[in-house]
């Protein structure tokens, strides 16, 4: 599959931090609720707990075994409001007093959301399915003459659901999600609206709709252009691999070809007039950004008249 290089942009931002409570994970049923904003973030780590086991025999490694458990996150907030972190923790809070209350209690398990931005103004988007944060320490001072914002540290820990989803041919429990803005076919409208759960639509096998001319047609003009249109979007790259050869010649004809905007037609402009009555082919072997691969010839005869 084609990478495309903004993928590849480091990450220079992070933004638009959100949690939701999860209200059931079982082995029959995820169910999380609305997406709430939780607060401004300035720096965040992930830490991922992997175990590797090396194993020898023969004298030599014979395996390498991995595992991975929960991920550390670690946010530094500018502050909290007390609804969401009573909501956070399981704490008691107060609406007619905005109080919130320090009980002994377990807190729910949240989704946490958030996207980071990248050199290119494209972002990476993420959802971790489930996990808890822990009673936050914090820090005050008193004020000086030089202003010392204290950030709020959190501590929040995901984890693998219960529930196993299905993508493709894989059917596991997730921990996580992520999306990336420079991949064509990802969507990151209602990202911060509703937990992205894992969903799996195989992409159509790549086909060639419609071309012009129609295979094995006698009556194009000697100055008309060929198209070729294909049912699902293709990879820049694309126009390199097709060619008009005239046939009994064997001989490349010198063409401007072009993607359009949809990425889904190819135009060959003769950069001539094409010569009267001779057979030609146009050859392509074309891939589309689901990685899709799909070789043909379209073969036609041309006229004696100029269009």
């Amino acid at each position: 599959m084609t990478v495309l290089a903004g993928e590849y942009k480091s990450r220079v931002g992070l933004d638009s931090l959100y949690i939701a409570v999860v209200s059931e994970d079982s082995a029959t049923a995820y169910t999380v609720g609305t997406p709430a904003y939780l607060a401004p973030v300035a720096e965040m780590s992930l830490e991922p707990t992997t175990n590797i086991e090396t194993q020898y025999a023969d004298d030599t490694v014979f395996d390498v075994m991995t595992s991975e458990g929960e991920t550390k996150i670690t946010l530094s907030v500018t502050n909290y409001d007390l609804a969401t972190m009573a909501t956070l923790l399981g704490k008691a809070y107060d609406v007619a007093k905005g109080e919130m209350y320090d009980n002994n209690a377990t807190p729910p398990y949240c989704a946490l959301g958030f996207r980071s931005l990248k050199s290119n103004g494209a972002y990476r988007y993420f959802w971790f399915y489930k996990g808890r944060f822990q009673t936050p320490g914090e820090e005050f001072t008193t004020k000086g003459e030089t202003p010392e914002p204290k950030a709020v540290e959190l501590v929040y820990t995901g984890i693998y659901t219960i529930f196993n989803w299905t993508v493709g041919a894989v059917t596991d429990p997730f921990k996580s999600v992520q999306g990336d803005s420079d991949i064509a076919t990802f969507v990151a409208t209602a990202w911060f609206t509703t937990v992205r759960q894992p969903s799996y639509s195989a992409p159509s096998a790549l086909a060639l709709s419609t071309s012009t001319p129609v295979d094995d047609a006698i009556t194009i003009g000697r100055d008309a252009n060929i198209t070729l249109t294909f049912n699902n979007a293709l990879v820049d790259d694309a126009v390199y691999m097709a060619a008009l050869i005239a046939t009994v010649a064997g001989s490349t004809v010198a063409s401007t070809i072009t993607l359009d905007a949809t990425k889904k037609i190819i135009t060959i402009n003769p950069t001539a007039s094409l010569g009267d009555a001779v057979d030609y082919s146009v050859i392509f072997t074309v891939e589309d950004i689901y990685g899709q691969h799909l070789p043909g010839v379209i073969t036609f005869t041309s006229t004696s008249v100029a269009t």
